[in-house]
């Protein structure tokens, strides 16, 4: 075969084989966008943002960080880890907000792998992060059972802990049906009035851009922009009255569910006219607490019109789903992944019953809810709590992203991760976010081990499925409002119960007690606390553990059978806080004896006890005893602990003398007589 046919048959087989490559990444990609889907928009609504801002980061995730990533095979998005944080930034400094603080967190993402700091971000103790994970998987699922019924969080991970028995007394009973028609009425109600609330927290946002907390002077608004203000918020107002009226005729002859109707849609009217009338007024000082307690009056409305028992059936069928699926499916069917079977069966469910349960709530195009900052937004910021959030999320999703990379790894053997630039990745992706409005991105386990499990070869997989994510917020963003915000829920429920791997105890527990330890104490304070908080202090904890176990030091005497020989067995680190223990035992020894010291387990000793064991030795042997000991063993140890080049020679020599330091804790060393 000449050159030229061995160069075409190459060529042949190069194109063959990138061609299966690809397939295997459309393939792939096409089950990550199925498994990231339904997770994208649950992580919103659980953070507290709309819906579309999770979609937004899981496509900015894959088609610009799975670009840049310096992890291939790795899948960036919303991410489960950050949702307790992000909901209490958004509670804090309010959703117009949340841009700004994504922002500033990949700003010092980009920071930390311009300088290289990527690696550091893996010193992390094993004990900690399990504990972090753990405190936010009760968070996530106690925070979201009260969102599975249909509920609010309380505020607090205890309390949304020690509420769910009073949200359980609400659905304790059967589910109560009335008539078809009625149940699809109030459902149109209901997300009418979802949708609503919707325009009401995007107006909100809009206005704030421009209209900040003015307290000394008047904002300069552009009067077609205050028109527009003021012509959305009057529609609002509108759409109200009319859903008021509907619900209304509804429920004529029930005089309680009327009288609760009339009583929260009252409010919401007059809530939203003085909403009116502050901005036509210009009254800035007024305008943006009105509008935010429009948008609480139309969530109030929702109240009166929700089915707990209801929105618990669907919740209870999407987890029956969750947990069965890979069991139950068939042929085919084993390509869906479990999360978007629990939200396809539970959406149809929902859709056949005409279930009047709280829906997703997404604009008809998506492009509605992306918000371009604006100057005015970074006047009378509070830039202290602003830092402080931004810094948190930061960390976070860095040492998320950079653990799932090292889990990646071992997961396939294709190429390693460049942990500097997976993390400057992250950055810009997080920049992006931050500029249009939408969650802080991670890297998370769930998607990537879909994507390799699938069958992905390259990061086109990833990039393709931001591509599908980004066609579905484009094309079919206003079919996602029949999804029940029950089902998604579940789904967060699911996920913050497997979150807590107690399993991981028993694990830490082979390792010992102080492992344990370390783990919950992170979990307690991360619930009990807050999530900054329960990081630092379980550090702080992993480090006393740290100095606890390099500090230690054992010391005790056996007899040998041989009369008259005794060995002094040391293990742990010999320094000088030691020293009382190790004379203790010293002066037990019998004057006149043999003494071997054993030190087949000690790991360091310091130029105080080691000076102190040579004082004793001499005297020891003035006295008729005798001491057997490798010296220049301890000596070299001693030098390498201070950091001197003595220890290495001293080392030089015990190598050529046939004693080897490194084979210390595996096999005798010989006895060098004093």
């Amino acid at each position: 075969m000449n050159s030229n046919q061995q160069q075409d048959e190459f060529k042949i087989t190069g194109a063959s084989e990138m061609a299966q490559i690809w397939q295997r990444d459309f393939l792939a990609s096409i089950v990550v966008f199925l498994v990231a889907l339904p997770l994208c928009m649950g992580i919103a609504i659980a953070s507290g943002a709309p819906a579309s801002a999770g979609l937004i980061a899981g496509v900015i995730g894959g088609l610009v960080v799975g670009a840049c990533s310096g992890c291939p095979l790795q899948v960036s998005g919303p991410a489960a880890g950050l949702t307790t944080v992000m909901f209490d930034a958004i509670q804090r400094h309010g959703l117009e907000q949340l841009g700004l603080m994504v922002m500033i967190a990949g700003i010092i993402q980009l920071i930390g792998g311009w300088f290289c700091i990527g690696q550091w971000f893996r010193a992390v103790s094993p004990a900690v992060i399990r504990g972090m994970l753990g405190g936010i998987g009760i968070l996530i699922f106690a925070s979201q059972f009260h969102v599975m019924l249909d509920g609010a969080p309380q505020g607090s991970g205890l309390k949304d802990l020690v509420t769910i028995p009073e949200a359980l007394r609400k659905v304790v009973h059967m589910p109560h049906l009335s008539s078809r028609d009625l149940r699809h009425d109030t459902r149109v109600v209901l997300q009418d009035l979802g949708e609503l609330h919707r325009r009401q927290v995007n107006l909100n946002e809009r206005v704030l851009a421009h209209v900040p907390h003015h307290r000394d002077r008047s904002p300069t608004v552009q009067p077609v922009l205050l028109e527009e203000f003021v012509t959305e918020q009057t529609a609002i107002r509108t759409g109200a009255e009319q859903v008021l009226s509907r619900a209304l005729d509804l429920f004529q002859g029930q005089q309680g569910k009327q009288r609760r109707i009339t009583e929260s849609g009252q409010r919401t009217i007059d809530q939203l006219r003085m909403s009116v009338e502050d901005l036509q007024q210009h009254r800035w000082t007024f305008v943006l607490p009105a509008q935010a307690e429009a948008a609480e009056s139309l969530a109030g409305m929702q109240q009166v019109f929700k089915n707990h028992d209801l929105a618990a059936a669907i919740g209870l069928l999407a987890i029956l789903i969750l947990c069965t699926w890979r069991r139950v499916a068939r042929g085919p069917l084993k390509v869906i992944p479990a999360p978007l079977a629990a939200v396809t069966f539970a959406t149809l469910a929902a859709a056949s019953w005409q279930l009047p349960i709280l829906y997703v709530e997404v604009p008809n195009s998506m492009w509605e809810e992306i918000h371009l900052p604006h100057l005015s937004s970074f006047m009378n910021v509070e830039w202290q709590g602003i830092l402080v959030t931004s810094v948190t999320i930061a960390i976070l999703a860095s040492a998320q992203t950079l653990l799932t990379a090292t889990a990646v790894d071992q997961m396939h053997h294709g190429e390693r991760t460049n942990y500097d630039k997976e993390l400057f990745a992250q950055g810009v992706g997080n920049c992006l976010c931050g500029l249009v409005g939408a969650l802080p991105l991670a890297a998370v386990i769930v998607r990537s081990t879909a994507n390799l499990e699938a069958g992905a070869k390259t990061r086109l997989s990833t990039m393709l499925h931001g591509l599908w994510m980004l066609l579905i917020v484009v094309l079919l963003g206003g079919w996602l409002r029949m999804i029940p915000t029950s089902a998604l829920a579940a789904i967060l429920v699911y996920t913050g119960y497997k979150l807590v791997d107690w399993k991981s105890v028993k694990h830490f527990w082979d390792y010992g007690s102080g492992e344990v330890v370390v783990y919950l104490v992170t979990l307690v304070m991360v619930v009990c606390v807050d999530l900054l908080v329960g990081v630092v202090a379980g550090f702080l904890c992993a480090l006393i553990l740290l100095a606890y176990r390099f500090s230690r030091l054992r010391v005790w005497m056996e007899a040998v059978d041989i009369a008259g020989q005794y060995v002094v067995r040391l293990e742990g680190a010999a320094t000088f806080l030691k020293l009382p223990r190790l004379a203790a035992v010293l002066e037990q020894l019998p004057a006149g004896s043999k003494v071997e010291l054993n030190i087949l387990k000690l790991h360091y000793i310091d130029q105080a006890c080691l000076e102190s064991l040579r004082c004793w030795a001499g005297q020891y042997q003035a006295s008729g005893g005798d001491v057997l000991a490798n010296w220049n063993l301890l000596e070299s140890w001693a030098l390498r602990g201070a950091g001197t080049n003595k220890g290495e020679r001293h080392a030089e020599v015990d190598m050529a003398d046939g004693v080897s330091p490194e084979k210390n804790s595996t096999s005798p060393l010989p006895i060098i007589n004093h």
